[in-house]
């Protein structure tokens, strides 16, 4: 009888998320994904890690090939540090969904000495956007130790897309969870002063990461007596979102600053028209496409003049909802996205040892 031999297991890649990991955010959505994406030709593991209360030994990280750490976990560089101690030569890889950091409007206070900290700690980044290479660029990692890797679409979004010229007031929609990032208080005055037109709003997002700004959001629209036209849905699963897309004339995100937002992108590959502020990653989803009303952050002024032009005119509504649609079409499958993410991981894993690129 020959001798049963046990096969060495490949080092894993071994993700370390934040414990919110199972909400519907666009980072966790993109997380599941590159994990799914890199099995089954890869071992990867997912480790959730609250690194206040869980000290870094207690993690029991195997032997692995490379650690990749989402970016809400960034303000825990000493924690980082621990992690490496007990890792020995195991490459460290930030991917960055969110860094205060490199968001513009973030006051430089509350964890982003901490995130700069962080920055010189890993081994290099992976960027969802080229804005976010170039911040994460301004803030001291060299060109080659930043990855570009932008999110998919799912093939639902590629269907047919619906007949929106209807006789209703148009539906407007903001999918984003209840956050003080994304602007939604603030967008409550512009509605407000657009309450002569005939529109509604319907929002898809959990509260559960803020009570306390959900509760102000809604205080703010009961005061505003605009509660008649708002919908909250709460999270709404991935495998459902498509027919909220399909129910609505326009896509509007009042967030300050976004790295890329995959809600967008949904939104556009559902031909969807997007008004929101020219902000972060969200030019480069529009590409060279007038996909809707991208505007300066100087004040609401010109987001409200911008929801007003294209509530008044659904012609146009349509026109930059194609032009939306088009320029999903070059947007990459999360098949796609996952390939390019282990080649950057590859290249970045290189650049670590040292190796050519």
């Amino acid at each position: 009888m020959s001798p049963v031999t046990n096969e060495p297991e490949d080092k894993p890649i071994v993700f370390l998320v934040p414990d919110i990991h199972d909400l519907q955010t666009g980072g966790n959505v993109f997380n599941r994904r590159m994990v799914a994406g890199l099995r089954p030709e890869t071992t990867v593991r997912a480790k959730t890690w609250a690194p206040d209360t869980r000290p870094a030994p207690d993690l029991n990280l195997p032997d692995a090939e490379l650690v990749v750490v989402d970016s809400l976990l960034a303000r825990h560089p000493d924690a980082l540090r621990a992690v490496q101690e007990h890792t020995a030569e195991t490459p460290m890889i930030l991917l960055v969904h969110y860094l205060r950091c490199i968001d513009p409007h973030a006051p430089d206070t509350g964890g982003v000495a901490e995130e700069r900290a962080t920055l010189g700690v890993v081994d290099g980044a992976v960027a969802t956007s080229r804005y976010v290479k170039q911040a994460l660029v301004d803030e001291g990692p060299s060109a080659e130790r930043v990855q570009v890797v932008r999110p998919g679409l799912d093939e639902r979004y590629r269907g047919a897309l619906p007949d929106r010229l209807g006789c209703d007031g148009p539906q407007m929609l903001t999918v984003a969870n209840l956050l003080p990032e994304k602007g939604l208080q603030s967008f409550v005055d512009v509605l407000y002063a657009l309450r002569d037109r005939p529109w509604t709003w319907t929002l898809v997002g959990d509260a559960s990461l803020d009570p306390a700004y959900a509760v102000g959001l809604f205080r703010r629209l009961r005061a505003a007596g605009l509660t008649d036209r708002v919908t909250w849905t709460g999270p709404i699963a991935p495998e459902a979102l498509r027919t909220w897309y399909d129910r609505a004339d326009l896509f509007v995100l009042p967030s300050r600053f976004e790295t890329c937002s995959l809600s967008t992108r949904e939104a556009m590959a559902r031909g969807l028209p997007v008004a929101g502020y020219r902000v972060g990653g969200m030019a480069e989803n529009a590409g060279d496409e007038t996909v809707g009303c991208l505007v300066s952050t100087d004040g609401p002024r010109s987001l409200r003049a911008a929801l007003r032009s294209l509530l008044a005119d659904p012609m146009a509504r349509a026109q930059r909802g194609r032009a939306a649609w088009r320029r999903s079409r070059d947007f990459p499958t999360w098949t796609e996205a996952a390939a390019r993410f282990r080649e950057a991981l590859a290249t970045l894993r290189a650049r670590a040892a040292g190796a050519a690129p």
